[in-house]
Formats: structure tokens, sequence, C-alpha cells
């Protein structure tokens, strides 16, 4: 077989994680494949979608430190900022609401055991407000920074609750959907895949996918206790015969109480307005999952968090009289 490569650029790690084992059970045992009949490759049979919102996130380390107590203890803590916010797609145009309500930025101090303060950070005529959070069960700074994606994600989750209430536009929201409370025509955009949930006999199908064509939906029910989803893969790009033949393919799922039937047009839809967000290599390090206005979103949020080296300056000032020790390495996100 030939030596194929894939499209992420390599710190960005790569969008295909799962095993790669044909043996391994990887999530087979767990999927009703018979949802759509046939497994076969399925064009999109839809009316197109009038508009589609992207809600997605971004998370940042500012500072690692380390809490001295009275009796000796020292407890980790960490400085995180995360922002979330929504791309919405009309046609050929893309645009971001700049309002507090949907585009939202949020400052935390966690801290893995003793007794956490809010910190306030003075930044030149402002004040910026990390707000103090004890993660359960944190004891090493990883756990923290798990924590703080947990956050970033929930946050997510609670936009795209609010936003898919709108029936008449598709909602997407990154990686598996966790909402408590979906909308009717929200969908679930897993552009790093862990999981295949297919045996190989089925898993062959990806790869003769073209653009635009998916698999039939098939029903995920979770040994987590999560609920049960409807899913589907989708094929967003091609990216050529030096790169692997799965790496344009995507995964996506909506919940599963939907009727199969809505569930089947809402996954057309997908089909259909998908492969014209897929990002170019030229222009993002994660294409084609990354879609391009999602990756005009990241920029935007990003710079909302601030400039981080200024940051942490100014985090570093702020605790100077205190004399809180830092971990200095700096902390990628």
């Amino acid at each position: 077989m030939p030596l194929r490569l894939v499209p992420w650029s390599p710190e960005y790690g790569t969008g295909i994680e799962a095993e790669t084992d044909a043996a391994a059970d990887d999530g087979a045992s767990l999927v009703d494949a018979t949802v759509e009949g046939a497994w076969r490759a399925m064009s999109p049979d839809a009316a197109p979608v009038p508009a589609v919102q992207i809600v997605d996130g971004v998370r940042r380390v500012e500072a690692h430190a380390i809490d001295d107590s009275s009796d000796g203890s020292m407890a980790f803590g960490l400085f995180g900022s995360y922002a979330v916010g929504v791309v919405r797609c009309e046609g050929t145009r893309a645009h971001i609401p700049d309002d507090e309500r949907v585009l939202r930025v949020r400052r935390r101090y966690l801290q893995a055991g003793g007794e956490a303060a809010d910190r306030a950070v003075p930044v030149g005529g402002s004040v910026l407000h990390f707000r103090a959070e004890l993660p359960a069960q944190a004891q090493a700074p990883a756990d923290l920074v798990a924590a703080l994606n947990r956050l970033m994600l929930d946050e997510e989750a609670r936009l795209a609750e609010e936003l898919s209430e709108d029936a008449s536009t598709l909602t997407l929201v990154d990686g598996p959907l966790r909402l408590r409370a979906p909308g009717p025509r929200v969908v679930g955009y897993v552009k790093r895949t862990h999981r295949w949930y297919l045996g190989a006999d089925r898993l062959a199908l990806l790869g003769t996918l073209a653009v635009g064509e998916r698999t039939p939906l098939f029903r995920i029910a979770e040994d987590t206790g999560q609920r049960d989803r409807l899913a589907w893969y989708l094929r967003i790009a091609d990216m050529g015969t030096q790169f692997h033949h799965l790496s344009g393919v995507v995964r996506l799922e909506t919940p599963g109480a939907l009727p199969p039937s809505d569930a089947g047009a809402l996954a057309d839809q997908t089909a259909l307005v998908l492969p014209r967000l897929a990002s170019s290599p030229i222009r993002d390090p994660r294409a084609p999952q990354n879609l391009t206005p999602v990756g005009a979103l990241e920029q935007l949020l990003t710079r909302r968090l601030g400039d981080r080296l200024w940051i942490r300056r100014r985090i570093a000032a702020a605790l100077e009289p205190a004399g809180a020790t830092f971990a200095v390495a700096a902390e990628a996100s």
C-alpha cells in the first residue's frame, strides 16, 4: 500500500487519531447501521439551507501558578481565558455578530485544592477579572488545562442551545453534541476523529465517497450514559492522491430522538453546504476540516482574548506584592 500524508500541519497533530487496527472494535458494537437501509454512498436530496450558523470557541492558558499555604502544602493554579462566538453564513456571505450576547469572553482562575480566590488584574485603565473555581478532582496542571477546556465547551453548548431555537437556521457546533436541550436543527461537527464507530467492512465505504456524498445514518448508543445520537460521515474535500483518502472526511451527528427522516434531511443539507465551506491548506493549517468561516471566527475570538504576553506580564505584576511563585514555562493552547 502507498504511503500517504495527513494534511494538517504537524503542530496541530492530526485530524485522524482513531485506532488503525482493523481488528479493533472501536465502538462498532454500539452502532445500528441499518437506519437508512443498505450501507452505500448517498448523494444529497434536499433543498438548500437558507442560513447556517456555526458555534465555536478558543481557550488559552495565560499563566500557571503555585499557591503556598501556611501549613506548607502547595496547590497548582492556572489563569485561563476563553471566548466563544458564532459565524452566520447566508448565500456567499459570512458574518460574525459583534454582540456580547453571542460573542462571549470569560476569564477564570482555576486551582487544584486549597482555597481559591478571585483575581483582579489591572490592565491600563481597566481590570481583568479572573473568577476563581476549584475543579473537582483536579490535582495536576494538566487537570486544570482539561478543566479550562470543559468550561469553554460548556459555554459553546449554552450558546448553541440558545441559537438553535431558531428552527429556520441550521446550527453547527464544534465537536460531538453535548447540548442538554438542543433545537430541532442542530448538528455536531467532529473534525478530529478519535473513534470510528464502524467495523472494517463499513469503514471501507468512507474512502470511496465523492465530495458531497455521505454515508447512511447510523445510531450510536453509547455505553457511557450519553444520549443516543444519529451520525453520518461526509466527504467535504478531495485532497489529492498524495494525502490519505480519509483526510477530507468528517463525522456529523444529531440527537438520536430526532425522527430518522428529519435527521436524513439535515444530513443532506450538510452535504450541500459544508463542501463549499471547506478550507484550503494554503490558508488554514487544519484544512480541510477547519471550515473557512470558523477560521475567521477563531482569529477574531483570539484577538478578543488580548495579547497573551502583555496579559501574562500584567498578571505577574498584579501578584508581585503577594510573592506568588510562577511556573514560567509557556503553555501551548
